[in-house]
């Protein structure tokens, strides 16, 4: 792809997913452009990872399950990925977190999971 090519695509791309000032290949332009101009192609696609392990704490031994959602969301916010992490404890403790993931370098990472399976 020539240097106009490419500064087009990033132009297109820009007005969805904040590029800030990093530096892309060829091919990560195209895999953002796609998601940029497509987005109904993989907007509520989600992946989800569940652990469960055991730990110690002042109050002895526990068990705790994790659920993470990894969901990506292409609208006229524009496209990022939701990430949603829930914790629940044997002894009753509870909890969770949100984190939205908007910049090109972030959801480039987190998309080549979604591909992987």
């Amino acid at each position: 792809m020539n240097r106009k090519e490419k500064n087009e695509k990033k132009r297109i791309i820009s007005e969805y997913i904040d590029l800030g000032n990093g530096r892309y290949k060829d091919s990560e332009v195209d895999s953002l452009h796609e998601l940029a101009t497509e987005p109904d192609k993989y907007n509520g696609k989600s992946k989800t990872i569940r652990n469960k392990f055991d730990g110690v704490s002042s109050d002895g031994k526990y068990t705790r399950e994790e659920e993470t959602t990894y969901t990506l969301r292409g609208d006229k916010e524009g496209v990022r990925i939701e990430k949603k992490n829930q914790y629940h404890d044997d002894d009753g403790q509870t909890g969770e977190n949100e984190t939205v993931y908007n910049t090109g370098r972030d959801i480039l990472n987190l998309f080549k999971s979604f591909l992987n399976d």
